[in-house]
């Protein structure tokens, strides 16, 4: 239904859709800019990913100007722009209260869990959907859950959704906080793409104490123990678990009953956004 304003509702005259140059851009930092919050580069990494990608949107948030003349938002969306050396059309408000700083992204933003939901018409999608999904992007690095934007993330949920819903299928009601981990998750997501379904299975029956009759129930009952025994969830022992868990099922999808863990080790199970 379409919106129906009121009869004294009047347009906004400070607004212009422009297509901001980084030349154009890299100035107003330069002339315009002359206190804000530090920079987070991360934040300047997500939207110059997404200017590349083709996932960048003109939206009504902006860039914003004071009637000074000073930049008041938009300084990372401008720095974007620059380092992405591409031209966006982006939403500029000019002659601003020199007040209305104090009013900026005051309220609360929307998660990365929010906009998954939204893109894809489902609530019942948890955080361990996306702690699954970031989990299987960062394959064996485990760097981290990675800095994502929204819209980043719900096209890549879009695009693997199959996937990590099965492992969240398979652990996510699972009450040891230690199993259902979200490293194991990304490592089952990836590896759907390889071993068949009724393996995997197996091997999360195995994980969670069931089943123990299978021939691989010896290996992942030892993985299961490495699991509970190691209580931190730093890098280093995120890539532990995450080496034993994939060559454990590699070892399933070949029919073995060990595994072997060696040092210098590939991705077995690799994906097209791994980024090591």
């Amino acid at each position: 239904m379409k919106i129906q304003l009121p009869a004294n509702a009047r347009p906004y005259n400070n607004a212009y859709t422009v297509y901001v140059s980084p030349e154009m851009a890299k100035q107003w930092l330069n002339d315009n800019n002359n206190f804000n919050r530090p920079i987070n580069q991360a934040v300047v990494d997500m939207y110059v990913r997404q200017i590349k990608s083709g996932l960048w949107r003109r939206t009504h948030q902006g860039i914003a100007f004071n009637t000074n003349g000073i930049l008041i938002d938009g300084q990372h969306r401008l720095m974007a722009i620059v380092n992405a050396n591409v031209t966006v059309s982006v939403l500029i408000f000019i002659d601003e209260s020199p007040d209305n700083y104090e009013y900026i992204d005051c309220g609360r933003n929307r998660s990365n869990l929010d906009t998954m939901r939204m893109s894809a018409r489902n609530n019942t999608l948890t955080l361990m959907h996306t702690q699954t999904l970031k989990a299987m992007l960062a394959g064996r690095c485990c760097k981290g859950n990675g800095k994502y934007s929204n819209a980043e993330l719900g096209d890549l949920y879009r695009k693997y959704a199959e996937a990590v819903d099965f492992a969240v299928d398979q652990l996510g009601d699972y009450p040891v906080k230690q199993i259902n981990d979200p490293t194991v998750r990304g490592v089952i997501a990836r590896s759907c793409f390889y071993l068949n379904k009724d393996q995997i299975v197996d091997f999360c029956s195995l994980l969670k104490g069931q089943s123990q009759e299978l021939p691989a129930a010896r290996m992942v009952n030892a993985f299961r123990d490495c699991l509970m025994l190691w209580e931190d969830r730093r890098e280093n022992t995120r890539r532990e678990i995450y080496k034993r868990c994939e060559c454990i099922l590699k070892a399933i999808q070949t029919n073995e009953e060990s595994a072997g863990f060696p040092t210098a080790l590939g991705e077995l199970f690799p994906i097209n956004n791994d980024n090591c």
